[in-house]
């Protein structure tokens, strides 16, 4: 009966630590950069679903540029 008490035990508290080690994983963060190659670089706004792109170029034009999201509504777009 001792036995089946501490694995009963020992049971219930790695589920709890697995329980709460997964809830630290799970933050989100809002904004995600993403390096498509060396030359194009895009932030993208998880929340919003707004992006900004930059061009790496010999022009000299590197500034970020906001870009339409393809997955705003028509009547959204401003």
């Amino acid at each position: 009966m001792a036995i089946a008490f501490v694995g009963l035990a020992i049971f219930t508290g790695s589920l709890a630590i697995a329980v709460s080690l997964d809830k630290l994983r799970a933050v989100s963060y809002r904004y995600e950069f993403i390096a498509v190659n060396e030359a194009c670089l895009i932030l993208f706004d998880k929340k919003t679903g707004q992006y900004w792109q930059k061009r790496m170029g010999s022009d000299g034009d590197n500034k970020w540029r906001k870009e339409e999201s393809p997955f705003q509504e028509r009547n959204q777009k401003q």
